[in-house]
Protein backbone atom coordinates (compact mmCIF):
# COMPACT_ATOMS: atom_id res chain seq x y z
CA UNK A 1 0.00 0.00 0.00
CA UNK A 2 2.83 2.39 0.84
CA UNK A 3 4.48 1.76 -2.53
CA UNK A 4 1.20 2.24 -4.40
CA UNK A 5 0.54 5.57 -2.67
CA UNK A 6 4.00 6.83 -3.53
CA UNK A 7 3.50 5.86 -7.18
CA UNK A 8 0.15 7.62 -7.28
CA UNK A 9 1.66 10.80 -5.80
CA UNK A 10 4.47 10.69 -8.34
CA UNK A 11 2.02 10.30 -11.24
CA UNK A 12 -0.21 13.12 -9.91
CA UNK A 13 2.73 15.55 -9.57
CA UNK A 14 3.89 14.64 -13.08
CA UNK A 15 0.36 15.30 -14.37
CA UNK A 16 0.28 18.72 -12.69
CA UNK A 17 3.67 19.62 -14.17
CA UNK A 18 2.44 18.74 -17.64
CA UNK A 19 -0.68 20.85 -17.16
CA UNK A 20 1.38 23.81 -15.97
CA UNK A 21 3.72 23.49 -18.97
CA UNK A 22 0.79 23.37 -21.38
CA UNK A 23 -0.79 26.41 -19.69
CA UNK A 24 2.48 28.36 -19.94
CA UNK A 25 2.88 27.41 -23.58
CA UNK A 26 -0.66 28.56 -24.32
CA UNK A 27 -0.03 31.88 -22.57
CA UNK A 28 3.19 32.36 -24.55
CA UNK A 29 1.34 31.65 -27.82
CA UNK A 30 -1.39 34.13 -26.87
CA UNK A 31 1.18 36.82 -26.07
CA UNK A 32 3.01 36.12 -29.35
CA UNK A 33 -0.22 36.40 -31.33
CA UNK A 34 -1.07 39.65 -29.53
CA UNK A 35 2.35 41.08 -30.38
CA UNK A 36 1.92 40.10 -34.02
CA UNK A 37 -1.45 41.83 -34.09
CA UNK A 38 0.06 44.99 -32.60
CA UNK A 39 2.85 44.92 -35.20
CA UNK A 40 0.57 44.37 -38.17
CA UNK A 41 -2.12 46.86 -37.14
CA UNK A 42 -0.12 50.12 -37.81
CA UNK A 43 0.76 49.02 -41.34
CA UNK A 44 -2.81 49.56 -42.49
CA UNK A 45 -3.43 52.82 -40.57
CA UNK A 46 -1.27 55.30 -42.62
CA UNK A 47 -2.93 54.41 -45.90
CA UNK A 48 -6.35 55.00 -44.45
CA UNK A 49 -5.16 58.26 -42.86
CA UNK A 50 -3.68 59.40 -46.17
CA UNK A 51 -6.93 58.60 -47.94
CA UNK A 52 -8.83 60.64 -45.40
CA UNK A 53 -6.34 63.55 -45.72
CA UNK A 54 -6.63 63.50 -49.51
CA UNK A 55 -10.42 63.46 -49.32
CA UNK A 56 -10.31 66.41 -46.92
CA UNK A 57 -7.94 68.37 -49.19
CA UNK A 58 -10.08 67.66 -52.27
CA UNK A 59 -13.25 68.73 -50.46
CA UNK A 60 -11.56 72.00 -49.39
CA UNK A 61 -10.15 73.09 -52.75
CA UNK A 62 -10.14 70.37 -55.39
CA UNK A 63 -7.55 68.19 -57.07
CA UNK A 64 -5.28 71.17 -57.80
CA UNK A 65 -4.17 71.13 -54.16
CA UNK A 66 -2.60 67.67 -54.69
CA UNK A 67 -0.24 68.80 -57.46
CA UNK A 68 3.50 68.28 -56.82
CA UNK A 69 5.56 71.29 -55.81
CA UNK A 70 7.52 71.59 -59.08
CA UNK A 71 4.30 71.87 -61.07
CA UNK A 72 2.98 74.54 -58.70
CA UNK A 73 6.21 76.52 -58.98
CA UNK A 74 6.84 76.31 -62.73
CA UNK A 75 3.35 75.84 -64.21
CA UNK A 76 1.14 77.99 -61.96
CA UNK A 77 3.15 80.60 -60.06
CA UNK A 78 5.29 81.36 -63.12
CA UNK A 79 2.20 82.83 -64.83
CA UNK A 80 1.37 85.12 -61.89
CA UNK A 81 2.98 88.37 -60.81
CA UNK A 82 5.16 88.38 -57.71
CA UNK A 83 2.50 90.31 -55.82
CA UNK A 84 0.13 87.32 -56.09
CA UNK A 85 2.46 84.95 -54.19
CA UNK A 86 1.01 86.06 -50.88
CA UNK A 87 -2.51 85.44 -52.17
CA UNK A 88 -1.57 81.92 -53.33
CA UNK A 89 -0.27 81.10 -49.83
CA UNK A 90 -3.87 81.42 -48.59
CA UNK A 91 -5.11 78.57 -50.83
CA UNK A 92 -4.31 75.78 -48.37
CA UNK A 93 -1.93 74.83 -45.59
CA UNK A 94 0.29 72.94 -48.05
CA UNK A 95 0.53 75.91 -50.40
CA UNK A 96 1.26 78.19 -47.45
CA UNK A 97 4.13 75.96 -46.35
CA UNK A 98 5.48 75.71 -49.89
CA UNK A 99 5.35 79.48 -50.47
CA UNK A 100 7.68 79.97 -47.49
CA UNK A 101 10.45 77.72 -48.84
CA UNK A 102 13.77 78.94 -50.22
CA UNK A 103 12.97 77.38 -53.59
CA UNK A 104 9.92 79.60 -54.03
CA UNK A 105 11.82 82.70 -52.89
CA UNK A 106 14.70 81.88 -55.27
CA UNK A 107 12.38 81.74 -58.27
CA UNK A 108 10.74 84.99 -57.20
CA UNK A 109 14.13 86.71 -56.92
CA UNK A 110 15.19 85.44 -60.34
CA UNK A 111 12.05 86.75 -61.97
CA UNK A 112 12.21 90.06 -60.17
CA UNK A 113 15.86 91.16 -59.98
CA UNK A 114 17.48 89.56 -63.02
CA UNK A 115 14.95 91.18 -65.36
CA UNK A 116 14.72 94.56 -63.65
CA UNK A 117 18.47 95.08 -63.30
CA UNK A 118 19.46 93.25 -66.53
CA UNK A 119 21.91 91.09 -64.54
CA UNK A 120 22.73 87.40 -64.94
CA UNK A 121 23.67 86.36 -61.39
CA UNK A 122 22.01 86.84 -57.99
CA UNK A 123 24.55 87.58 -55.26
CA UNK A 124 22.60 86.02 -52.42
CA UNK A 125 25.69 85.97 -50.17
CA UNK A 126 25.19 89.70 -49.66
CA UNK A 127 21.88 88.90 -47.93
CA UNK A 128 22.98 86.22 -45.45
CA UNK A 129 22.49 83.50 -48.11
CA UNK A 130 18.73 83.92 -47.78
CA UNK A 131 16.52 84.57 -50.81
CA UNK A 132 13.71 85.64 -48.48
CA UNK A 133 15.98 88.29 -46.98
CA UNK A 134 16.94 89.43 -50.50
CA UNK A 135 13.31 89.81 -51.55
CA UNK A 136 12.58 91.85 -48.44
CA UNK A 137 15.62 94.14 -48.47
CA UNK A 138 16.88 94.54 -52.03
CA UNK A 139 15.34 97.53 -53.89
CA UNK A 140 12.79 96.69 -56.56
CA UNK A 141 9.72 98.21 -58.18
CA UNK A 142 6.37 96.59 -57.55
CA UNK A 143 5.06 94.77 -60.62
CA UNK A 144 1.43 93.80 -61.02
CA UNK A 145 -1.40 94.25 -58.57
CA UNK A 146 -1.44 98.03 -58.96
CA UNK A 147 0.41 101.00 -60.42
CA UNK A 148 2.39 104.07 -59.35
CA UNK A 149 0.49 107.37 -59.42
CA UNK A 150 1.66 110.97 -59.05
CA UNK A 151 -0.89 113.77 -58.68
CA UNK A 152 0.24 117.36 -59.16
CA UNK A 153 -1.88 120.48 -58.73
CA UNK A 154 -0.84 124.06 -59.41
CA UNK A 155 -2.56 127.43 -59.06
CA UNK A 156 -2.10 129.49 -62.22
CA UNK A 157 -2.39 133.22 -62.59
CA UNK A 158 -5.31 134.31 -64.74
CA UNK A 159 -4.31 136.44 -67.71
CA UNK A 160 -7.13 138.95 -68.12
CA UNK A 161 -7.91 140.71 -71.37
CA UNK A 162 -10.99 141.78 -73.28
CA UNK A 163 -11.85 138.14 -74.14
CA UNK A 164 -11.51 136.75 -70.60
CA UNK A 165 -14.77 135.29 -69.34
CA UNK A 166 -13.50 134.08 -65.95
CA UNK A 167 -15.20 136.06 -63.18
CA UNK A 168 -13.18 138.18 -60.78
CA UNK A 169 -12.14 136.31 -57.65
CA UNK A 170 -12.07 132.88 -59.33
CA UNK A 171 -9.05 130.61 -58.89
CA UNK A 172 -7.58 128.70 -61.81
CA UNK A 173 -6.19 125.34 -60.65
CA UNK A 174 -4.67 122.79 -63.01
CA UNK A 175 -4.35 119.13 -62.00
CA UNK A 176 -2.71 116.30 -63.89
CA UNK A 177 -1.64 112.72 -63.17
CA UNK A 178 1.31 110.58 -64.17
CA UNK A 179 0.83 106.80 -64.14
CA UNK A 180 3.41 104.01 -64.35
CA UNK A 181 2.53 100.33 -64.52
CA UNK A 182 5.65 98.12 -64.38
CA UNK A 183 5.95 94.59 -65.74
CA UNK A 184 8.53 91.91 -64.96
CA UNK A 185 9.78 91.73 -68.55
CA UNK A 186 11.29 95.24 -68.34
CA UNK A 187 8.36 97.13 -69.88
CA UNK A 188 6.41 99.98 -68.34
CA UNK A 189 3.07 101.48 -69.35
CA UNK A 190 3.27 105.25 -68.95
CA UNK A 191 0.51 107.87 -69.12
CA UNK A 192 0.30 111.63 -68.59
CA UNK A 193 -3.33 112.69 -68.38
CA UNK A 194 -5.88 114.72 -66.44
CA UNK A 195 -8.07 111.63 -65.83
CA UNK A 196 -8.24 110.47 -62.19
CA UNK A 197 -7.37 106.87 -61.21
CA UNK A 198 -10.95 105.55 -61.20
CA UNK A 199 -11.20 106.47 -64.89
CA UNK A 200 -7.74 105.52 -66.12
CA UNK A 201 -7.35 102.12 -64.37
CA UNK A 202 -10.07 100.37 -66.47
CA UNK A 203 -8.32 101.69 -69.60
CA UNK A 204 -5.01 100.33 -68.32
CA UNK A 205 -6.58 96.93 -67.64
CA UNK A 206 -8.08 96.80 -71.14
CA UNK A 207 -4.79 97.78 -72.77
CA UNK A 208 -2.80 95.25 -70.71
CA UNK A 209 -5.12 92.41 -71.71
CA UNK A 210 -4.95 93.35 -75.37
CA UNK A 211 -1.16 93.67 -75.28
CA UNK A 212 -0.86 90.24 -73.64
CA UNK A 213 -2.93 88.66 -76.40
CA UNK A 214 -0.82 90.30 -79.12
CA UNK A 215 2.87 90.42 -78.20
CA UNK A 216 3.62 92.90 -80.96
CA UNK A 217 1.79 95.67 -79.08
CA UNK A 218 5.04 97.10 -77.70
CA UNK A 219 7.46 96.24 -80.51
CA UNK A 220 11.06 97.32 -80.37
CA UNK A 221 10.14 100.98 -80.04
CA UNK A 222 7.54 100.58 -77.27
CA UNK A 223 4.71 102.25 -79.24
CA UNK A 224 1.10 101.34 -78.69
CA UNK A 225 -0.43 99.17 -81.46
CA UNK A 226 -3.07 97.34 -79.48
CA UNK A 227 -6.14 98.70 -81.26
CA UNK A 228 -7.32 100.98 -78.45
CA UNK A 229 -9.06 104.29 -79.07
CA UNK A 230 -7.13 107.27 -80.39
CA UNK A 231 -7.50 109.03 -77.03
CA UNK A 232 -6.00 106.07 -75.18
CA UNK A 233 -3.15 105.84 -77.67
CA UNK A 234 -2.19 109.46 -77.03
CA UNK A 235 -2.46 109.15 -73.24
CA UNK A 236 -0.81 105.74 -72.73
CA UNK A 237 2.40 104.45 -74.28
CA UNK A 238 4.72 101.52 -73.62
CA UNK A 239 8.33 102.10 -72.59
CA UNK A 240 11.24 100.34 -70.88
CA UNK A 241 12.88 100.68 -67.47
CA UNK A 242 16.04 99.61 -65.62
CA UNK A 243 16.62 99.39 -61.85
CA UNK A 244 20.11 100.05 -60.46
CA UNK A 245 20.07 99.86 -56.67
CA UNK A 246 17.62 102.62 -55.66
CA UNK A 247 17.62 104.41 -59.03
CA UNK A 248 14.97 103.69 -61.65
CA UNK A 249 15.36 104.96 -65.24
CA UNK A 250 12.28 105.00 -67.47
CA UNK A 251 12.56 105.52 -71.25
CA UNK A 252 9.44 106.27 -73.28
CA UNK A 253 9.18 107.04 -77.00
CA UNK A 254 6.33 109.24 -78.14
CA UNK A 255 5.59 109.94 -81.78
CA UNK A 256 7.13 113.42 -81.54
CA UNK A 257 10.03 112.93 -79.06
CA UNK A 258 11.73 110.64 -76.55
CA UNK A 259 11.29 111.05 -72.79
CA UNK A 260 13.59 109.90 -69.99
CA UNK A 261 12.44 110.01 -66.37
CA UNK A 262 14.69 109.41 -63.38
CA UNK A 263 13.14 108.05 -60.17
CA UNK A 264 14.46 106.96 -56.80
CA UNK A 265 12.90 104.23 -54.67
CA UNK A 266 11.95 105.28 -51.15
CA UNK A 267 12.73 102.43 -48.78
CA UNK A 268 9.98 103.17 -46.24
CA UNK A 269 7.50 104.80 -48.60
CA UNK A 270 6.06 108.24 -47.92
CA UNK A 271 3.05 109.85 -46.31
CA UNK A 272 -0.11 108.24 -47.58
CA UNK A 273 1.75 105.22 -48.97
CA UNK A 274 3.65 103.52 -46.17
CA UNK A 275 5.37 100.30 -47.16
CA UNK A 276 8.67 98.99 -48.41
CA UNK A 277 9.32 100.50 -51.88
CA UNK A 278 5.71 101.70 -52.12
CA UNK A 279 6.81 105.16 -53.27
CA UNK A 280 9.36 106.79 -55.60
CA UNK A 281 10.63 110.34 -55.68
CA UNK A 282 10.68 112.28 -58.97
CA UNK A 283 14.34 113.14 -59.65
CA UNK A 284 14.85 114.11 -63.32
CA UNK A 285 12.75 114.69 -66.43
CA UNK A 286 14.35 115.21 -69.86
CA UNK A 287 13.29 114.89 -73.49
CA UNK A 288 15.02 114.73 -76.85
CA UNK A 289 13.69 114.61 -80.40
CA UNK A 290 16.67 112.58 -81.63
CA UNK A 291 16.75 110.26 -78.61
CA UNK A 292 20.27 111.37 -77.61
CA UNK A 293 20.32 112.07 -73.87
CA UNK A 294 24.06 112.76 -73.56
CA UNK A 295 24.29 116.13 -71.84
CA UNK A 296 27.57 116.98 -73.61
CA UNK A 297 26.84 115.88 -77.17
CA UNK A 298 23.07 116.17 -77.53
CA UNK A 299 21.89 119.25 -79.43
CA UNK A 300 18.19 118.94 -78.65
CA UNK A 301 18.19 117.87 -75.00
CA UNK A 302 15.55 119.62 -72.89
CA UNK A 303 15.48 119.43 -69.09
CA UNK A 304 12.26 120.11 -67.22
CA UNK A 305 11.57 121.18 -63.69
CA UNK A 306 10.23 118.22 -61.70
CA UNK A 307 7.36 118.51 -59.20
CA UNK A 308 8.01 117.76 -55.52
CA UNK A 309 5.23 115.18 -55.32
CA UNK A 310 6.33 111.49 -55.22
CA UNK A 311 4.91 108.52 -57.09
CA UNK A 312 2.72 106.45 -54.75
CA UNK A 313 1.80 102.82 -55.34
CA UNK A 314 -1.95 102.35 -55.71
CA UNK A 315 -3.16 98.79 -55.10
CA UNK A 316 -5.68 97.49 -57.62
CA UNK A 317 -6.03 93.76 -58.34
CA UNK A 318 -7.57 94.43 -61.76
CA UNK A 319 -4.06 95.11 -63.04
Amino acid sequence: LRNNNSNDNHNFSKYNNNNNNNHNNNNALDEHDHDNKEQTTPTTTPSSDNDEDEKTIISEGGLILLLPTHLILHNILSHLDIEYYATCSLVSKRWHTFSQTQEAYREACKRCYLRQSKRKVLHVHNFQNSYKCMLERRPRVKTGGGLYVMKYSKIRKIQRDMWTEIPVGAILETTYYRYMYFREDGRVLYALTSSPPHEIIPRFAKLIVSSSSSRDSSGSSGRNKSGSSHKDQKAMVWGTYVVQKYNVTVNVEHTWHHVRIGLRLLEDGCEGSRGRFWAMSFETHTSSVSGNFDEYYSTDLVEYKVPPEPFRFLRDWRL
